[in-house]
């Protein structure tokens, strides 16, 4: 009896290790999207002089919209953004290259890009020239904290909750994610002793 209530009991923290590992490997393959992107951003702005707009506009930042724009870059329900490498929601102007989104409701022309770096500096450009950016230029300009550039964004948004729906990715998850003391371990898998420890513990 004593025997088998030590096996029941390995079978439980082992299968609660078990399920640990599980979602430790689904949140790692989230975190590897934004890992991968984030990059991507770095080599970008990386190619612009450190005096100039683009180099200063946060990677964080950058990170939340290109985040919310493409559903945590699972592009679920927008496959037109996908095929058209856009991660920032951008549509097309003038003589800007496009494909026509897929929604019955509005077919929006969904500007295309080569690759997400060119998607990136489209973003970039926009930010730099566009109207409706105009309070982000500001606020890099003053040093301002990034959780203060989502406030100015409502102008032109279509979601009416817009900032604070960047707010909440930019503080759940973009923030956790540029932590670079953040440890995965630490926040998906239970604290345990060595087994051997374990297993004494059992007798």
């Amino acid at each position: 009896k004593l025997l088998m209530t030590q096996i029941l009991e390995l079978i439980k923290l082992l299968g609660l290790g078990i399920v640990s590992l599980i979602l430790l490997h689904g949140t790692m393959d989230q975190y590897e999207k934004h890992r991968n992107f984030l990059q991507k951003i770095k080599n970008v702005k990386s190619e612009y002089s450190q005096e100039s707009f683009e180099a200063n506009v946060p990677d964080d930042f950058i990170l939340t919209i290109a985040t919310a724009e493409t559903g945590n870059f699972n592009f679920k329900g927008a496959d037109t953004a996908r095929r058209a490498n856009n991660f920032f929601g951008i549509q097309a102007i003038d003589d800007d290259p496009f494909i026509l989104s897929q929604d019955p409701n509005k077919k929006a022309k969904v500007r295309t890009f080569n690759s997400p770096e060119d998607s990136i500096k489209g973003f970039l450009e926009l930010m730099k020239t566009g109207s409706s950016y105009e309070g982000i230029r500001e606020s890099i300009a003053k040093g301002d904290s990034t959780i203060n550039y989502f406030d100015s964004l409502s102008k032109y948004a279509e979601k009416s909750d817009y900032p604070e729906f960047l707010k909440d990715i930019y503080i759940t998850k973009i923030l956790d994610f540029m932590n670079p003391k953040n440890d995965m371990n630490k926040l998906m898998l239970p604290t345990r002793k060595p087994m051997k420890s374990q297993m004494n513990n059992l007798k």
